[in-house]
């Protein structure tokens, strides 16, 4: 371990032993607010409710959770699918991430999430059902027949991939592969938990514990339906929107009026954006924001590399040490498993990541300091701060997969904070005073923005399944390492 990644890891140590301390005193104070159990989701059942409720203390469950289906079914589970793997590792052309040539074989693979309820519980032959379910296939056998129906996103290393939800009703094994196919099986959503999924598949969340944003409502309403208040940060966009909407009881979402409140959407802070990054437009999202999260993660991961790959022929022509460059590419390599792995995390909760899309760049090399102030910006203030939030969630997400992920990606991720800080050092030697004192500059400026996004409200769901910190959190976490960001490499 370099002297630089020893002198990030005592920093973190000490930023999150303090924010860990602030916790516990805080939690020994008690609180003043209350928290509503529910065990069979929203409002469907006990009448029409005129007057807004708070959306937060009422649940924190899924769509799975709060599944409500007529004839009732044993239980379900949240499985992913792939199959038809391509050779080598993905390469990133022109920003996007592609795929290598086809392999010989099937290689088929299948993984459960999330589960609710005992499958094959009323079968008549409850063993041979859940063989059946253990290898139940919803991927076409032959290649072509799996990339027409079940695409993967383009920087996949498989040529097909699928979610969906399985059940099974009896000896019956069901599946939903898609909206329609969830909404026919949900029937009326006569749920809390259903009704949120609609909304969350149009890309609204709730606001919960924001100090800039009012706690999201809802209500029942007399055709059986639902009305929402809600936000929607645009895909990681400039602002924060404010909206009311209808969901009637066939899962039939309505905006009703939209206001932007000027606040800067929360987004994740993940990897090294290249120049020409375009604005991140996401899927159809799932029910759960912990899909959500890792899908914009994904994202920026698979940026990373594109972004790593440029700075590796920047500096080779500028005359770096040996050593920095080894450090690059292995940088590159970590990225690209990163994206992988964040991948199969937004996968596993029902969205699947489409690659970024990044801008080609000009045939005009930047000059050092040009590659220092983007270092400055990006992996100083950006990465630094994101490998911090990383230890964060690898100690705090109650969802063991994220856990394990994420302490890997912490190591990781401060592995090429401390690049950027050796990067820094050695770029930094040769510019003059004044390209210094700018740099100076372009730090205390990332720091003010990062400031600013990391004010956004973060969904209840995603802070404890994924241990990512709400904005109070978030901003002690930089107040504690922005002294080490403003210093001198």
């Amino acid at each position: 371990m370099s002297r630089t990644e020893l002198r990030l890891n005592k920093a973190f140590a000490d930023v999150l032993a303090t924010l860990l301390a602030t916790a516990a005193v805080t939690a020994c104070g008690g609180s003043t607010e209350s928290t509503t159990t529910t065990t069979g989701g929203g409002g469907g059942g006990g009448g029409v409710q005129p007057t807004y409720a708070t959306a937060c203390a009422k649940t924190n469950r899924s769509f799975l959770q709060g599944l409500n289906v007529t004839p009732p079914i044993d239980g379900a589970v949240m499985r992913s699918e792939q199959a038809f793997p391509l050779s080598g590792s993905p390469e990133f052309s022109g920003g996007v991430v592609g795929g290598g040539e086809p392999e010989d074989g099937d290689a088929w693979q299948g993984s459960d999430g999330e589960r609710v309820g005992a499958l094959c519980s009323t079968a008549t032959n409850a063993a041979a059902c859940l063989s059946k379910v253990q290898g139940f296939r919803v991927l076409p056998p032959t290649r072509e027949a799996c990339k027409a129906q079940h695409p993967a996103t383009s920087y996949a290393n498989v040529d097909c991939s699928v979610n969906y939800i399985l059940y099974t009703r009896g000896d019956e094994i069901g599946v939903a592969r898609n909206v329609a196919e969830m909404k026919a099986l949900a029937g009326t959503f006569d749920t809390l938990e259903e009704a949120l999924w609609v909304t969350a598949n149009k890309g609204l969340e709730r606001s919960c514990g924001s100090t800039q944003i009012k706690d999201s409502q809802y209500r029942t309403t007399a055709d059986g339906g639902w009305d929402f208040v809600l936000i929607d940060r645009q895909n990681c966009g400039p602002t924060t929107f404010e909206v009311t909407v209808h969901v009637d009881a066939a899962g039939n979402l309505t905006e009703v009026s939209r206001k932007d409140l000027k606040v800067p959407a929360n987004c994740a802070v993940a990897g090294r954006r290249p120049e020409g990054l375009a604005a991140y437009e996401a899927a159809t999202a799932g029910s759960d924001s912990v899909g959500v999260h890792f899908e914009s993660m994904a994202n920026l991961e698979a940026a990373s590399v594109v972004a790593f790959r440029r700075l590796a022929r920047q500096l080779a022509h500028h005359g770096a040490p040996r050593e920095l460059l080894a450090r690059v590419r292995k940088a590159i390599r970590d990225e690209i498993r990163h994206a992988r792995t964040t991948r199969h995390l937004a996968k596993r909760h029902g969205v699947t990541p489409r690659p970024p899309e990044v801008a080609p760049m000009t045939t005009k090399l930047p000059s050092l300091f040009e590659i220092a102030r983007d270092n400055a910006e990006e992996g100083c203030v950006r990465e630094t701060y994101g490998a911090l939030v990383a230890h964060l969630q690898a100690s705090r997400a109650e969802d063991g997969e994220v856990r394990a992920a994420m302490s890997v990606i912490a190591e990781e991720e401060t592995e090429h904070a401390a690049l950027s800080w050796d990067l820094a050092a050695w770029l930094e030697a040769q510019l003059t005073d004044a390209e210094r004192r700018a740099l100076q500059a372009v730090r205390e400026h990332a720091i003010v923005n990062l400031a600013r996004d990391l004010s956004a409200p973060v969904e209840a769901r995603l802070a404890s399944a994924a241990g990512v910190p709400d904005s109070a959190d978030a901003l002690r976490l930089l107040r504690g390492i922005a002294p080490m960001m403003r210093e001198a490499a």
